[in-house]
């Protein structure tokens, strides 16, 4: 009689055992899917993309910037290109699109390097601030009220976007950083 109920609870405790690892891996498993730093995002794809195989939030963002300053220092280098697609405009509106599509992509690169050394630092007030500062629209606006369909335009837009995305992961800051620590 005592054999048979220590197996019962022998049982028991492995079930219980079996339990708590199966949960321990899942949660393990959960932790190295990407997809929960862009639950926020509003293109949940283009944001995975953009940080493949990242672990831990500080990653997320890190990466995230870094392929968005690619994308904006690739439009600062661009900027000749607008005026020539813009033939059927007059050329005082022309130009006025390129110096805002000049400033704006120069803008959107200075606050993404000025976003990178506050992560850097640790700063996350200067981080929020600065990828809020990149968030501009004003080329995508310029291009859009001219009637530009052309691949800068649109990449211009994937810009807008990518920052976005950014900042979808920033504000999901808090939720990581205190998930991370208590994993430690």
């Amino acid at each position: 009689m005592a054999s048979q109920k220590f197996n019962y609870f022998s049982f028991l405790f492995l079930a219980i055992i079996a339990s708590v690892l199966s949960y321990g891996i899942a949660g393990i498993e959960f932790d190295n899917d990407t997809s929960r730093f862009c639950k926020t995002a509003q293109d949940k794809d283009l944001c995975k993309t953009m940080i493949s195989g990242v672990t831990n939030w500080h990653d997320a963002i890190g990466e995230a910037i870094k392929v968005t300053l690619s994308l904006a220092e690739e439009l600062k280098s661009q900027n000749d290109l607008i005026i020539p697609a813009l033939v059927n405009l007059q050329p005082g509106k022309r130009d006025s699109i390129q110096k805002t599509c000049k400033e704006s992509f120069e803008t959107v690169f200075d606050m993404l390097k000025e976003a990178q050394n506050a992560l850097a630092a640790g700063d996350n007030g200067t981080l929020q601030t600065k990828l809020s500062a990149a968030l501009e629209a004003e080329c995508v606006d310029a291009l859009s009220n001219a009637g530009a369909t052309f691949p800068l335009a649109n990449k211009a837009k994937e810009l807008d976007t990518k920052v976005s995305i950014c900042l979808a992961i920033m504000a999901q800051k808090d939720t990581f950083v205190h998930r991370e620590l208590r994993n430690r």
